[in-house]
C-alpha cells in the first residue's frame, strides 16, 4: 500500500513537471512571436549640390530723389495744376503763385537799368570832354579826376541795376513751381488762395519712383564674411564684380527684379556696430514704395558645391545641431553637425557628415541612438 502511494506521488510529480516545461516552452514561443520588428523610418541621403552662397538682412526702400517743393517767394497760391498723387515729368508746372507784384518789380528794375545806362553814357561823355581839356591845360587835374570818378560811379550803378533786374527776374520765375525730376506728387499742404512763402511749410513732396534704393546694415563679422564669400570689392562696385541682390516683400513674395550694390560706407557706425550698404533696383513697375521694409539677400556671383541635408532632419539641444543617421549596420547614430546657410528646404552642412550618408527625416520620435531601424528612402524632399 505504501509502495502504491509512492508511485502515485512520483507520477503526479512527473505530470506537473511536464506541464511546467510545456508552459515554459509555450511562453518562449509567445515571446518570439510578440517581438516587434525594427521601426520604419524615412531617410534622405547627404547630397552634394551646386548652390549660390547668400546672406539675408532687413532693409528699407528709399527714394533715389525726394524733395519738398517749397514757395521761394511770398504770395497767394494762385493755381494748383496737378492732382495729389499725380505722376509728373521734369519741368511740369505744378503750382503758380500770384505774379503781379513780381512783374511790377521787374518792370521797375528794367527802368532803373535804362536810367543807369543813360547816366553812365552822360558821364562817359563828360569824361571824354574833360580829358581833352585836361590834356590842353584848360582844366585842372583835380577837376578831371572828379569827372573820372563820376563816370566810374555811373558804371557801377549800371552793374547794380542789372543785378537788381536779375533778382527781379529770378523772383518772378519763382512764382512758377516746377517738377525738378520725373516722379509722383504727394498730398499738397495748402489750398488755392492761401498765403505761402519761404517760411511756410512745403507745398508738397515729390518722389522719384524709379529707380529706388534699398538701405540695409550688416555687422562687422557679416561684412567680412560677405566680402570673403561673395567676392565683394568695396573699392570697385562695378555691377559685373558685385553679387546680385534679391528681395522678399512684406507679404512673403519674392520681388521679380534683381538689384546691385551701389554703395558701402567707409566706416562702422559706433552706435550700432554695423556698416551701411545700399542696393539699387530698377523698380520698372513701381511696386517698391519708399519706406517699405523688405528682406534683402546677397547672392554670390558664382555657384559653389556644398553638402546639403533636409531641414526636417535637423534637431537641436544644448550642445548644438544634430541629426540621427543610419549606419551600414542599420543602427541609429547621433551626429552633431555644423550648419551653414539655409537653401530653400535644405541646410548646408560644413562638418559632421560626408556625402552618401543617410539621415532620418521622418519617424524621429520612434527611434533613439543605437536601435536598429528599417530605412525607407524618401520619395520626395522633406519639407
Amino acid at each position: 500500500m505504501l509502495r502504491y502511494k509512492r508511485q502515485l506521488r512520483l507520477a503526479g510529480f512527473l505530470i506537473a513537471s511536464g506541464a511546467a516545461l510545456s508552459l515554459a516552452a509555450c511562453n518562449d514561443k509567445a515571446k518570439e512571436v510578440k517581438a516587434p520588428p525594427p521601426p520604419s523610418v524615412t531617410i534622405a541621403g547627404v547630397q552634394s549640390k551646386e548652390i549660390r552662397q547668400s546672406s539675408s538682412f532687413v532693409g528699407q526702400v528709399a527714394a533715389v530723389d525726394q524733395v519738398g517743393l517749397v514757395a521761394r517767394v511770398n504770395g497767394y497760391l494762385e493755381k494748383k495744376l496737378v492732382k495729389d498723387g499725380a505722376i509728373v515729368k521734369k519741368g511740369d508746372l505744378i503750382f503758380t503763385i500770384e505774379k503781379q507784384e513780381y512783374q511790377a518789380s521787374l518792370q521797375e528794375a528794367k527802368a532803373n537799368v535804362a536810367s543807369a545806362k543813360a547816366d553812365a553814357a552822360l558821364k562817359a561823355a563828360d569824361e571824354k570832354r574833360d580829358k581833352d581839356l585836361y590834356q590842353k591845360g584848360h582844366v585842372s587835374e583835380a577837376s578831371y579826376e572828379a569827372t573820372v570818378a563820376q563816370m566810374e560811379q555811373a558804371n557801377a550803378a549800371v552793374l547794380s541795376a542789372n543785378a537788381s533786374m536779375s533778382q527781379a527776374e529770378l523772383n518772378l520765375s519763382y512764382t512758377d513751381v516746377k517738377a525738378p525730376f520725373d516722379g509722383q506728387i504727394g498730398k499738397t499742404t495748402y489750398s488755392v488762395g492761401e498765403v505761402v512763402g519761404p517760411t511756410t511749410e512745403q507745398l508738397a513732396d515729390l518722389i522719384r519712383l524709379a529707380p529706388v534704393y534699398v538701405n540695409f546694415s550688416v555687422s562687422e563679422s557679416q561684412y567680412l564674411n560677405a566680402i570673403k564669400a561673395h567676392g565683394i570689392d568695396p573699392t570697385d562696385l562695378k555691377p559685373s564684380k558685385t553679387p546680385d541682390l534679391t528681395l522678399v516683400l512684406p507679404n512673403g513674395e519674392k520681388f521679380s527684379e534683381n538689384g546691385e550694390i551701389v554703395f558701402i560706407d567707409n566706416k562702422v557706425d559706433p552706435k550700432t556696430g554695423t556698416i551701411a550698404f545700399r542696393g539699387q533696383f530698377a523698380n520698372d513697375k513701381g511696386r517698391l514704395v519708399a519706406g517699405t521694409y523688405v528682406t534683402v539677400t546677397i547672392e554670390a556671383p558664382v555657384k559653389t558645391t556644398a553638402l546639403v541635408i533636409p531641414q526636417a532632419s535637423v534637431q537641436r539641444d544644448q550642445r548644438g545641431s544634430f541629426v540621427l543617421a543610419v549606419n551600414t549596420k542599420e543602427l541609429v547614430e547621433q551626429r552633431y553637425v555644423d550648419l551653414g546657410e539655409q537653401i530653400g528646404a535644405d541646410f548646408v552642412v560644413t562638418k559632421g557628415l560626408v556625402e552618401g550618408e543617410r539621415v532620418i527625416v521622418e519617424g524621429l520620435q520612434k527611434v533613439r541612438p543605437g536601435v536598429p531601424v528599417k530605412a525607407v528612402l524618401a520619395t520626395k524632399p522633406a519639407e
